[in-house]
């Protein structure tokens, strides 16, 4: 009995000893795994001075992406090839960017362009009409355009039917245009200027002519249109500066070599020539500075003579300056000493002959510096204001006498 007490007692030292070891054992497994636990931790915290540094790293990339990306005004803002109104894929940019349809549009960058332009309005076929139709098309202008060095045929206003020529504020300079029309041409197909002669209604707006010549040897003589047989001219924002018309034309069988007399007549700074009664013209903010003009009679600054109805209505803060108008009427036994009043005027003059000078001035247009020649008297001097025509009174006397 006393021996199995005591390999009892053996048995329960056993145990105690096999859970005592097994107690220690998991103790040093928790260490271990605890140690491990924490050893990351132990090697951030070691790591954290140099943290900074590997962050701003990281984020470099991501800054120069945020500084690129577009802000929000240029992410509404239009690609400069985006279509705008009127433009087509066969057409190519102007200086403005901006992209014309060739259906609507004849773009003018060049001289060059112009005068392949002009080249087409005067192409005809084999009865005398214009092969090529520009009804309601639209000239622009991109750049300012220098003619030097080229002869200026005017346009065919036959195949200029309702068109708008826009110059975009830029200026055409150093035209010579050529007038020496065919004997026996009849008068309503004379006509010398950018324009020769106009047939239907034309439109000229933000456009500028400079240092423009014609040399004449017949009538109806405009910087902008020779002669208007039809149609409603319009001009808006446009300015002729230094245009010069030297009217020569062979008279009394003198020949030009001879240093024939002035008397082409019908010429200014805009029109030559209205014939039709039922055209008319109008003229907003247009200016003509540095003309000189010379002819038999009809010199004046914006139309030299119009058979239309033309009055001070047609014209709004339009002004003439620094213009000289050479007369020669007094050649013909006809004329009288009294005819410059008649037939020379500063703005325009018309079928009467009456003073139209301080009527186009009260409508709010102006003038300066208006000097005319008498070539036939040695060129004596007149001023603008020994030339307002006559009264009305003295234009119904001479009608009744």
């Amino acid at each position: 009995m006393k021996n199995i007490r005591y390999i009892l007692l053996c048995l329960v030292l056993i145990l105690g000893c096999v859970l005592a070891f097994a107690a220690c054992n998991k103790d040093t497994e928790t260490d271990e795994s605890t140690k491990d636990t924490q050893a990351p931790v132990a090697d951030t915290s070691a790591d954290s001075e140099t943290a900074p540094a590997a962050t701003e790293a990281d984020t470099e990339p991501a800054t120069e992406e945020a500084t690129e990306a577009p802000t929000a005004e240029e992410a509404t803002q239009a690609p400069v090839d985006s279509e705008p109104v009127g433009s087509g894929d066969d057409s190519e940019p102007g200086d403005d960017d901006t992209v014309y349809d060739p259906e609507y549009y004849v773009v003018i960058r060049t001289a060059e362009d112009l005068m392949n332009f002009n080249q087409q309005t005067n192409e005809l076929d084999e009865d005398g009409y214009p092969v090529n139709d520009f009804f309601e098309m639209t000239v622009v202008l991109t750049a300012d355009i220098d003619m030097t060095g080229y002869d200026w045929v005017p346009l065919n206003g036959m195949a200029l039917g309702y068109v708008t020529f826009d110059g975009k504020g830029h200026t055409i300079s150093n035209l010579e245009i050529l007038h020496d029309p065919a004997p026996g041409t009849p008068p309503a197909e004379i006509g010398a200027g950018f324009v020769g002669v106009a047939t239907d209604d034309l439109y000229f707006k933000d456009i500028n002519f400079d240092n423009c010549h014609v040399t004449a040897y017949e009538r109806a003589v405009g910087n902008l249109v020779g002669c208007v047989t039809n149609g409603y001219m319009s001009f808006e924002n446009v300015n002729v500066t230094n245009f010069t018309v030297d009217g020569w034309m062979d008279y009394a069988n003198q020949d030009r070599e001879l240093d024939g007399h002035p008397i082409s007549f019908r010429s200014a700074g805009f029109i030559g020539h209205i014939m039709a009664a039922g055209s008319s013209a109008e003229f907003i903010n247009c200016h003509v500075d540095k003309i000189k003009l010379s002819g038999f009679h009809n010199p004046a600054g914006f139309i030299g003579y119009a058979s239309a109805a033309v009055d001070e209505y047609c014209f709004e803060n339009c002004s003439v300056s620094n213009a000289e108008f050479t007369f020669s009427y007094c050649m013909s036994d006809s004329y009288t000493v009294d005819m410059p009043r008649k037939f020379v005027s500063v703005f325009y003059n018309g079928a009467q002959w009456v003073n139209n000078v301080q009527t186009v001035i009260d409508n709010g247009n102006t003038y300066s510096s208006v000097s005319y020649f008498d070539w036939t008297d040695d060129n004596k001097e007149y001023t603008a204001g020994e030339f307002l025509s006559w009264t009305q009174e003295e234009a119904d006397a001479a009608a009744a006498a």
